[in-house]
């Protein structure tokens, strides 16, 4: 039985995006870091993979100064290239993938690679399945040496196929990267075919062999990192003061990791931050640790990519690298962000959203775009140098036209485009998975009116 709609008010004023709360993560946040300092746990023993660089293939070198000098490609790169060598490459059925027609002809832009990039955020550090954490298109123009990152949150309410209208960040968990890549496809009428994945657990590792990092936090996210890391391990080391503080590869990763004391939005502009002091620390890499960082690596990610499609990308490190930033959704897109079928999301145009992420990318809009897009079945209708400095720009499109809707007054299930009722099925294992973990996510969320008060920053 359909739910009515209800009419609510909601106050927005100057672009601003209210914050996310969710009380129960908030209650006893303090209290848990009150414990003082705990002991650093003991070094871990070298690693045991010595092989030596002069003895490395020369495509075998290309990958590892790719990720040494420009960590962007570390989520792509580090993922990509270490995936590639680490024996991590996975198939994908090209043919299910939803893919746009020939999108790049369209424009008469080649040389434009688009790559799906996901994180991962599961305490199995050898696994690669669960709820994508992060989810990222990066759009690298080999002709003018741009790259080009939009980050799409993962409270986004798109349609799945064969699974309705839902988090766009449970498409991995149903249905893996293939999944995840058709449903970024059929939504924003995108042709991507390659993707990489990266556990965040393992980015740990790979961190402590750069040294940690040097990141200024605020005090509420240094109790929140406090309070995700005691939960996870019971030896973590607190974070004793906010600011300018030095992160551990453990503090670091939980650190990107932060989102119910604030939103989405904030999450990516934490992660976007731990990127830049990767970058960083990679440029002045001492060759001695390129094997360790090549060997966490090798247990970081997994990919679609071939070592040749990698490789592709090698001429891109001897001239300037520019690289951009954009959210989904952000100014234009109508968002609303709110309860909605029990479980919070962010549900705004899509088709709107589509147009932004092609001008964005190429520049402009084909007339087509919306008319093409491929509907899933359960839908109706840094400037970075050679090797010495990197900086990054974010784009005009900032999220300053996401509204908030906190209200436990749900409505009926709506499509991108129309309305349309779906057929109850039996539930698969990774459906009821998902379905527990987003009722115990939401049963504390407030279920009030919240007011548009709080600005944020343009996330990446």
């Amino acid at each position: 039985m359909k739910k009515e709609d209800k009419d609510i008010e909601i106050r927005f004023e100057n672009g601003h995006v209210p914050r996310r709360q969710n009380q129960s993560n908030i209650a006893n946040t303090a209290e848990r870091t009150a414990r003082g300092k705990k002991k650093s746990k003991d070094a871990k023993e070298p690693g045991k993979f010595k092989r030596k660089w002069k003895n490395l293939k020369k495509w075998q070198r290309v990958l590892i100064i790719v990720v040494a000098v420009i960590l962007l490609l570390a989520i792509v790169s580090c993922a990509l290239v270490f995936g590639i060598w680490g024996g991590f490459k996975k198939n994908v059925n090209k043919n299910n993938l939803g893919v746009s027609d020939d999108i790049a002809n369209k424009y008469g832009k080649t040389d434009i690679v688009n790559i799906a990039l996901f994180g991962v955020d599961t305490r199995d550090k050898d696994s690669f399945s669960g709820r994508s954490d992060s989810i990222m298109i990066v759009s690298i123009d080999k002709a003018k040496n741009d790259v080009k990152l939009i980050s799409v949150l993962r409270d986004s309410y798109v349609a799945i196929d064969g699974h309705g209208n839902q988090k766009i960040t449970h498409a991995y968990a149903y249905g893996g990267a293939e999944l995840a890549i058709k449903t970024l496809n059929q939504n924003f009428n995108m042709n991507i075919t390659d993707y990489a994945t990266i556990n965040f657990y393992k980015l740990a590792e790979a961190i402590d062999i750069l040294g940690g990092i040097d990141i200024e936090i605020t005090e509420d996210e240094r109790l929140e990192l406090n309070n995700i890391g005691d939960d996870d391990n019971p030896n973590f080391q607190c974070v004793e003061k906010s600011g300018m503080v030095h992160l551990t590869g453990e503090q670091a990763s939980v650190y990107s990791r932060i989102r119910k004391r604030d939103s989405d939005n904030a999450r990516v502009d934490r992660q976007k931050k731990v990127i830049e002091c990767l970058i960083d620390k990679a440029r002045n890499i001492s060759p001695a640790k390129y094997a360790d960082l090549v060997k966490a690596g090798m247990e970081l990610c997994e990919t679609s990519m071939s070592v040749s499609e990698v490789l592709s990308f090698a001429p891109m490190l001897s001239n300037e690298i520019t690289i951009e930033t954009t959210v989904v959704p952000g100014d234009g897109d109508n968002a609303v962000g709110g309860i909605y079928d029990g479980a919070w999301v962010w549900r705004y145009d899509l088709a709107a959203a589509a147009d932004r992420i092609h001008l964005f990318i190429y520049g402009e809009v084909p007339e087509t775009t919306a008319s093409s897009k491929k509907k899933p079945e359960s839908q109706s209708t840094t400037k970075s140098s050679k090797s010495s400095s990197s900086t990054t720009k974010s784009s005009g499109s900032s999220n300053g036209g996401l509204k908030n809707n906190n209200s436990a007054a749900t409505s009926a299930k709506h499509s991108s485009g129309n309305n349309s009722e779906t057929t109850t099925k039996p539930q698969t294992t990774a459906e009821a998975t998902v379905n527990n973990e987003t009722t115990k996510e939401h049963t504390t969320a407030e279920t009030k009116t919240t007011t548009a008060s709080d600005e944020t920053k343009s996330a990446a």
